[in-house]
């Protein structure tokens, strides 16, 4: 890889090529975010936090112009492009507010009267490693914790998501941030090789697990902390007392947001058997009426794929699932005549160990199972390497709270669809990853500890 690459996934155009980085100019990077990380944890809190109020501006002044270039350059929705930006300035806002108690020294009496205090202090330059699904909001709920924490981050943007990367890097510099975020445009051997270099003290990635392993391999190899957000299978578990309205009112946009392109999306869908049938007929009514097109058009639904690799991998793995015994369902109708398109798609019947039941479907495709008990359904949730977030529907809450102890992720939602939200700690178990971002623990992720003794 040579380039990255900016191509609008609707009209199959490109957009605009940006070179990767030579060696001088990440050697220069390199040094100016150390240089810059020096200055940067002796500036106080407010300091920081008088800049971060800064960026929030910015972003809510700019948000449609950003909306729009992340619809062309990965094809969601301009609707679902405007809610991501302005999301983004939720995190400037809570970690403005709150680093400073969060950060606060704990000073505590030892039993032989000596005063300890514990302190967090931050690490140093942190690398960012970020996907193309939500271009914006990945980078600033990652970013924005770590530079309050005293740290600098550099930015390594997805491939095919550049221009939003550079956009947002223009914010951060009117912001008063250059230097303390910086972007890089670098291929995974460069990537590989400064992970390695002395001066990042860290790294964090969210995106493919090939992508993670790789990542927390080289961070390992060099005795460096890393944070990981990778896939996810989520199940969306449908008791037999569940309020279908309000079930309903939600599962279509749990699977087909972002175009069907989210890590945290609903993508096994597990129905107890007694609503089974009304549950079935109401999705396949619900999902028909998803309109594909032009995702700049407001009364769009889903738009294309953002790029043509993916749409392929996702029509093989539904293609081999089907072969392997399940039922297609229903499938919508591309009447587009250009764009990544994939339909709207639901499977049924999906034999144990399928493809579709044992791999991550990134795009418009829904997993259905139909289970004989809560039981089951709980055993069913569980029974994967993915462990990202999981909902569950039902009238008794008592019961929900349960069965949410015994579900297997890393955050469970009872009668709302899974979501992140910057005020709590959002990440995975298993093969979907390890460590924390937002909430307290993102922010102290990255911080080191020190306990002083007096």
């Amino acid at each position: 890889m040579h380039y990255f690459t900016s191509f609008n996934p609707y009209t199959l155009t490109e957009l605009a090529q940006y070179p990767i980085a030579t060696a001088a100019e990440i050697e220069q990077l390199i040094s100016y975010a150390d240089d810059a990380q020096k200055s940067w944890k002796k500036t106080t809190i407010l300091h920081r936090a008088t800049l971060i109020l800064r960026l929030a501006k910015l972003i809510e002044t700019h948000h449609e112009e950003l909306a729009k270039i992340a619809t062309l350059e990965m094809g969601k929705t301009l609707t679902e492009s405007k809610l991501e930006v302005l999301k983004c300035i939720t995190a400037c806002e809570y970690y403005a507010a709150h680093t400073e108690r969060i950060l606060e020294p704990e000073i505590t009496q030892h039993t032989d009267g000596r005063e300890v205090t514990t302190l967090l202090e931050p690490m140093g330059v942190v690398m960012g490693i970020f996907p193309w699904n939500f271009p914006y909001w990945q980078i600033i709920r990652s970013a924005i914790p770590v530079i309050m924490g005293g740290n600098t981050m550099i930015v390594k943007p997805a491939p095919n998501t550049p221009q939003c990367a550079l956009a947002l890097q223009e914010l951060f510099d009117k912001s008063e941030l250059n230097g303390i975020v910086q972007t890089l445009f670098a291929n995974e051997a460069q990537i590989a090789s400064m992970i390695g270099d002395a001066r990042i003290k860290a790294t964090t990635l969210t995106g493919s697990e090939k992508a993670g392993s790789a990542v927390a391999s080289a961070a390992a190899m060099h005795i460096k902390k890393s944070v990981l957000e990778l896939g996810g299978s989520d199940p969306f578990i449908v008791l037999k007392d569940a309020d279908l309205d309000l079930v309903m009112d939600n599962a279509v946009s749990a699977r087909f947001q972002n175009n069907g392109q989210s890590c945290i999306a609903s993508k096994r869908y597990i129905i107890h058997k007694d609503i089974a049938t009304v549950f079935t007929q109401r999705l396949i009514a619900a999902v028909s009426k998803l309109k594909m097109g032009d995702p700049l058009l407001p009364e769009i639904h889903i738009g294309p794929m953002a790029r043509a690799d993916l749409k392929e991998k996702l029509a093989k793995q539904v293609q081999q699932t089907i072969e392997e015994g399940a039922q297609l369902l229903f499938q919508g109708e591309v009447t587009e005549p250009t764009g990544c398109f994939y339909p709207p798609t639901i499977l049924s019947s999906i034999p144990k160990g399928s493809v579709a039941y044992r791999e991550e479907l990134f795009g418009p495709v829904l997993a259905l199972y139909i289970v004989q008990s809560d039981e089951e359904a709980i055993a069913l949730a569980n029974d994967t390497e993915f462990g990202l977030g999981a909902s569950i529907w039902t009238q008794n809450i008592e019961k929900a709270k349960e069965l949410a102890r015994l579900i297997e992720s890393g955050q469970v939602f009872v009668n709302a669809v899974t979501r992140s939200n910057t005020a709590f700690p959002f990440g995975g178990v298993k093969k979907s990853g390890f460590g924390r971002e937002m909430g307290i623990q993102g922010l102290k992720e990255f911080c080191t500890i020190k306990t002083i003794w007096v």
